[in-house]
């Protein structure tokens, strides 16, 4: 004892872990070096730390099927958990209560526990996303006890949500060891033998306690496959692990039990009520009423709850205490709120009609603005237009007249000065090109946006093309656009039939309609 308050005193982790390593070999040992641990915490008022130890200790008391301590343990852990708020150390002791309660065939209480641990893993999952341990442990229990009930659609689920949350490898052995019992039960022994054969080897090597659960299984298999033989070895070897690691002794009832049949199926008859009456004496001993651990386990009482009451009740009474203090305060608050807020509700709906008022008024004014401007503009747009066309139409003019003399200039041309003749008809020619000109000076005024467009949209189209699509806009014939240009009506044609080709045009589409929705 000194030499463990020594290693108590030096580093509470080692002796922890010295602990957890001697709770299948030397259980009594490692009762003792928690009952250390936990006093260290105590004394250094660590509540967490006593939480900790306390859940390790029950479920060492839950393996070697001293249940009153183990009972005794989790629910003095879950008070402290509860002072504590911490919601981690609730679900964990959730889920040891679940087998605990499982161990005694309470399947209503054994689920509901492991349903609370699950609750509370995924809500802390929500808020941080974390290792899903927990969870895994807590689907596995679940799998486990359904199995154990018989109800194997619903194992089976749970198997499937353990696998779903990508399990680690190590606990992909124990999920495969679960479905080799789950066929068992389904009576799929060839199956069976396979899966538990194959994991096997792991906990041969990892964790040989586990092997105490494991080898009664291949122990049933082999007994159904008809190998009583081979059923007796796996049977025997499970006890003889027993007797080294003090784990899953709950089990051991059992495994006596299925060992008597075995031998009873041999012949042996003598040998296998020996086995069931050492089945009998321990069931007697880890369940029955008569067993000292477990009888004052029956008469308990639930500590947990009769604690969290006397803390409801006392809350209530402070909180009604508190009530009848602020009473009045709170009425005349309550009168001064309503006048409050009726006064704000009208004041509001005075604002809301004020500013409701104010923006219709603004809004028509503004349409009234927008429809002035848009009449303006298109009085304007129009006037421009018909400027244009006039002044075309006097260009038009003016080339006819040009024309006219330039004909007759050419028909004097054999007797007057030849020389004299030519500059006439340069500066006719002259004059035609500064009317363009003039035109297209006026026609860019007006629609300048027009042949941003077209240059934008059409980067290909040359100035002769600019000049036709001009006109085209302003709605001129064919033969005006010839006299305007100085080129003949069948060069108008095509010069029209290169630009719808340019504009990559279908021939249903009117050329002149495109161009004015430009």
């Amino acid at each position: 004892m000194e030499t463990l308050s020594q290693n108590a005193a030096g580093n509470i982790e080692e002796l922890l872990n010295q602990a957890e390593y001697l709770k299948f070999k030397d259980p009594e040992k490692a009762i003792l070096l928690y009952e250390q641990c936990k006093a260290n915490f105590v004394n250094k008022q660590d509540t967490m730390g006593v939480i900790i130890v306390l859940e390790r200790l029950s479920n060492l008391y839950a393996n070697i099927a001293n249940y009153h301590n183990s009972y005794v343990g989790y629910w003095e852990a879950l008070i402290l958990a509860e002072k504590l708020n911490n919601e981690s150390a609730k679900a964990s002791i959730y889920n040891g209560l679940g087998w605990l309660y499982s161990f005694f065939g309470r399947k209503e209480m054994a689920e509901e526990y492991f349903n609370k641990s699950i609750k509370i893993n995924k809500e802390l999952l929500n808020q941080k996303p974390q290792n899903n341990q927990r969870l895994l442990d807590d689907y596995y229990a679940l799998a486990t006890l359904f199995r154990k009930e018989d109800e194997l659609k619903k194992a089976r689920v749970y198997l499937d949500s353990c696998h779903d949350l990508k399990e680690p490898a190590e606990a992909r052995h124990f999920l495969n060891a679960e479905l080799g019992y789950v066929l068992a039960k389904e009576q799929e022994y060839e199956k069976a033998r396979e899966v538990l054969l194959k994991v096997k080897p792991f906990f041969e090597n990892a964790d040989s306690s586990y092997l105490i659960i494991l080898y009664p299984f291949l122990g049933e298999v082999y007994k159904n496959l008809g190998n009583l033989n081979e059923s007796e070895k796996y049977y025997l070897i499970a006890l003889d692990i027993s007797k080294t690691f003090k784990s899953h002794l709950d089990l051991i009832p059992n495994i006596y039990e299925d060992l008597s049949e075995v031998y009873y199926l041999k012949g042996q008859f003598e040998h296998a009520y020996e086995v069931m009456q050492e089945s009998k004496l321990l069931n007697e001993k880890q369940f029955g009423s008569r067993s000292q651990h477990n009888q004052r386990l029956l008469e308990i009482k639930d500590t947990y709850r009769i604690e969290m009451e006397r803390q409801d009740q006392l809350i209530k009474e402070q909180r009604l205490k508190f009530l009848e203090q602020q009473h009045q305060i709170n009425e005349l608050q309550s009168y001064i709120l309503t006048g409050t807020i009726a006064f704000l509700i009208i004041l509001g709906f005075i604002i809301y009609r004020f500013l409701r008022t104010r923006y219709k008024a603004e809004k028509r004014l503004l349409q009234q603005k927008q429809q002035l401007e848009i009449q303006k503009a298109e009085e304007v747009l129009l006037v421009k237009n018909k400027e244009l066309t006039t002044s075309a139409l006097q260009a038009i003019e003016k080339e006819e007249l040009l024309i006219e003399t330039k004909e007759e200039l050419l028909k004097q041309k054999k007797n007057p000065n030849p020389s004299e003749i030519n500059k006439i008809i340069k500066k006719i020619d002259r004059s035609a090109s500064l009317s363009w000109e003039e035109f297209e000076l006026r026609f860019l005024a007006v629609n300048q946006e027009f042949y941003n467009k077209l240059k934008k949209q059409y980067p290909n189209l040359s100035q002769n093309d600019h000049k036709l699509c001009a006109l085209i806009k302003l709605n001129f014939s064919s033969k005006d656009m010839a006299k305007l240009l100085g080129i003949t009506v069948e060069s108008v044609h095509t010069s029209r039939y290169r630009i719808r080709k340019k504009m990559d045009l279908d021939r249903s589409i009117n050329l002149e309609d495109f161009i004015a929705n430009l």
